[in-house]
Formats: C-alpha cells, structure tokens, sequence
C-alpha cells in the first residue's frame, strides 16, 4: 500500500470513527423523543377514547340504547392506524369492543383475572407473532383514579414508532459513511500539500574549498560562489551548468527556456548522475506542490526537456529511459 493510500485510509477511518459515534449519540435522542411523542399521543387517544364513551353514557342512560352507538365508536377507534383493538366496560358488563389483531383472539389478549378490576394504567405488551403494542386503560368517569369497573381498553401498535426509528438510524448511518467519504477525498486531494508540509527543507549545499565564481567544472559535483555578496549555488556538468539561484539551465553558455516544471525535473535528475527516478518519486519529488499530475506529464515533459537539451532527440545521450524502471541523467562528454 502506498503512503498516499494510507494517508487517505487513517484519515476516513478516523472521520468515520468520529462521524458515528456522534451519530449514534444523536440518532438515540432523537429516538427518544419520537418515543415520548408517540406515548403521548397514545395517552391523549386513549382519554379522548374515554372522554366519548362518557359523553354518550350521560346522553344515553339506557344499556341497550348505548350498545349500538359504542359498538360504532370502537368499529371507528380501530379502524384508526395504529389501534389494534378497543373495549368498553360498564360496572363490570362488557359492552362493545372490535379487535384487528389478525390471528390473535382478542379474548385471550385482553383477559383478566378473575375479580381483576383494571386500574388507570399504560402497560407495554407483545403479542404471541412478537409484534409490541400498549395497552392502555382508562376510567370512564373523569377524574377517577382508583380502580372502576367502568372503563374503556385500548391497543396501540408501536411498529410504525419502530418503522420511524429505524429509518432515523439508516439516515445517520448514510450520513457518517458520506462524511467519511467526503473527509477521504479531501485527504486525496491534499496529499501533496501535506507532503510538503511534513518535510523538512533541504539544507543549503555548502560552498566547497577552493572553487571560484563559476563553480566547480566536475561531473556532478555542486560549486558555490559569490555574486554581488550573494551565495550562488549550481550543478555544473561541462558546458551544461544548472544554476540553483538563478533558475536557469545554461548549455554552451546559453540560457536554455525551461519552464519551472521542466527545470524542477532536470534539477532533480541532476542532483544523483546515474541514479534512476521513477515517475512517481519525480512527482512527490520534483511536482509535489502541484495536483493531478501523472506519470504521463512526466513522459511529456521529459520528450520536451530532451528537445531543448539533447542534440538528437531521437537518440537521448543525457536523459535516458530506463525501461520500466523509470529516467536517470548522464553528465555530456
């Protein structure tokens, strides 16, 4: 794996560490809120449940007037999603109810104990096909609290609050892996600026005993001098001398007109004569504060810089291609 790959992969796990967690913590409360919201609008159906069966229980007096309107209002209470079943009792008679239970009897759900009077309550239960309801009782009479035996019973399905949750994970889930995948593509495209930043700046050569202004004419060796109180560092090779300071490539005494990518190349093929440089160590190298360059800019470049150096281009002397190893610099005879 290269260090660029593994500069990108510690950078999105890291994001992707970090993205989570803040999601989970974030993604649990609002779970917790959509929890308390759907408890309590089961509450407020459930006393609204009661609230109609005492309205009609002081309209209508007589049972067998009140039959049919409360076998209606619990045919219309579990038509509503997410009731599952309602029940009316009056002192202690079942009057109406309907359940949409599916195979479940709603007898067997809703039996109590003998003598059992049923007190105010919400009670969290699980049908036998594992699907989770509340039960929910309430007094008919307003304001009662202790145990009645009139009082209305009614099943709320949470499935659609375990539907909206789960989506709510899913979302934040999604969310984390596109924050990681954001953060390793920024990590990508920044590499080379980071890698200029990481590493140090190369120490500047220091000037050798005994050479004069012009540097000192040896095959690779880096002559120092000064000019107007300045220190002036170059490559000499014969008649071809690269000149650190000035930024120019000088062959036969002539500046030769490189732009700064073909003279950043030929400054580092120079700098080792006969070493190879691949062409991604060329682009970390000499390119390294430039994006999106590849191995073909360094194919291009190095055909232009032989155009302007070279007497036969077709027939290279100085910069060779070494054959799936990558380019090294001969120093002119």
């Amino acid at each position: 794996m290269s260090s660029r790959s593994l500069f990108v992969g510690i950078v999105a796990g890291i994001a992707l560490g970090v993205s989570a967690l803040g999601a989970l913590w974030f993604s649990s409360r609002i779970a917790r809120e959509l929890e308390r919201d759907f408890l309590q609008r089961s509450e407020w159906l459930a006393r609204n449940f009661a609230d109609q069966a005492w309205l009609h229980l002081r309209t209508l007096e007589e049972t067998s007037r009140l039959r049919p309107v409360f076998n209606t209002m619990v045919d219309e209470f579990v038509v509503m999603d997410p009731v599952i079943y309602a029940q009316i009792v009056l002192n202690g008679e079942l009057i109406a109810q309907h359940q949409h239970l599916g195979d479940v009897p709603v007898e067997r759900v809703l039996a109590l104990p003998e003598g059992a009077v049923p007190p105010r309550r919400t009670e969290r239960k699980r049908l036998e096909s594992g699907r989770e309801y509340l039960d929910l009782w309430r007094a008919i009479e307003p304001g009662r609290t202790e145990p009645v035996e009139s009082y209305v019973r009614l099943g709320v399905s949470l499935t659609p609050l375990h539907e909206e949750i789960v989506s709510v994970y899913q979302l934040v889930v999604l969310w984390a892996a596109s924050f990681a995948l954001v953060m390793g593509l920024l990590a990508y495209l920044a590499w080379p600026w980071w890698v200029k930043a990481a590493s140090p700046s190369p120490p500047s050569p220091l000037p050798l005993e005994g050479e004069g202004r012009e540097g000192v004419r040896g095959l690779g060796r880096r002559g120092a001098g000064r000019e107007d109180g300045v220190l002036n560092s170059a490559l000499s090779f014969g008649q071809l001398v690269i000149d650190d300071h000035a930024k120019e490539v000088r062959l036969n005494g002539t500046a030769l007109p490189l732009t700064p990518r073909e003279y950043a190349l030929i400054r580092l093929l120079a700098s080792e004569p006969g070493r190879v440089f691949s062409a991604q160590e060329i682009i970390e190298r000499a390119w390294a504060t430039e994006k999106f360059v590849s191995s073909e800019d360094v194919k291009k470049y190095i055909y232009l810089l032989r155009q302007k150096i070279e007497r036969d281009s077709q027939n290279p002397q100085i910069i060779l291609t070494v054959r799936g190893f990558g380019y090294k610099f001969l120093p002119p005879s």
